[in-house]
């Protein structure tokens, strides 16, 4: 009979195409630099106080609000460590970033920049000795850098706030040779502050904004590295 055969070679085929999908030994420790962008999205509420030159509050008010950026960057650089058996791993690291979102409103621009320290303990999987998979959950504190200029006015206040994010992302990454590691990364983020900042308008009035601001959702970010 023939059909037994072919049905072992197929087999034998078959089980030669599912080795690179099988587990892989791999000793992950990568500083890895990433560039790429954020969710837009900003939620939150801010309140408006107009002080004439003598010091009298001319206007007050407050506004729920979720205007999204016009764009929201960040450049991260993180070490990141694991061992990678046939079940997988756990993966952890350290690293530092800077987020930088931009509104363009008429004359005024408003920037927040936050610079950060985040923790990461997630798990890994390598599908071959050069390419693997990572999923961290991931935490940091940092500080927001808020500053508003417009084209009339005769000064510009730059505060620094609390800032936190959180979330989870998800990466796969490719060894190229014994050093070179390419990836690509989703985050899912959540960051929280509450800037303040004031500034003198056109008509020499001071202007006082206090916000609460949330930014959440994915991101795109590439990775280039080095393994040690």
């Amino acid at each position: 009979m023939r059909l037994p055969s072919r049905l072992l070679a197929t087999a034998a085929v078959l089980s030669m195409a599912t080795i690179p999908l099988t587990a892989a030994d791999m000793t992950v420790a990568d500083l890895r630099l990433g560039v790429g962008v954020l969710s837009p999205e900003f939620k939150g509420e801010s309140s408006t106080t107009i002080t004439d030159q003598a010091g009298n509050v001319v206007s007050t008010s407050s506004d729920s609000d979720s205007r999204d950026a016009d764009r929201n960057g960040r450049v991260q650089l993180q070490y990141v460590a694991g061992s990678l058996g046939a079940g997988g791993g756990l993966i952890w690291g350290v690293g530092v970033a800077v987020n930088n979102a931009t509104w363009h409103d008429g004359g005024q621009d408003a920037h927040v920049t936050t610079p950060v320290v985040d923790v990461m303990l997630g798990y890994g999987y390598a599908f071959t000795p050069n390419w693997h998979f990572e999923v961290t959950p991931f935490a940091g504190y940092g500080r927001g850098y808020f500053s508003v200029s417009d084209d009339g006015s005769t000064d510009t206040s730059k505060e620094w706030v609390d800032y936190l994010e959180y979330g989870i992302k998800v990466g796969t990454y490719a060894a190229l040779n014994d050093s070179l590691v390419l990836g690509v990364e989703v985050p899912y983020l959540v960051g929280r502050l509450d800037p303040e900042y004031d500034y003198t308008d056109s008509g020499n009035q001071q202007v006082t904004v206090s916000d609460e601001r949330r930014n959440q959702g994915f991101g795109l970010l590439v990775t280039l590295g080095c393994r040690f």
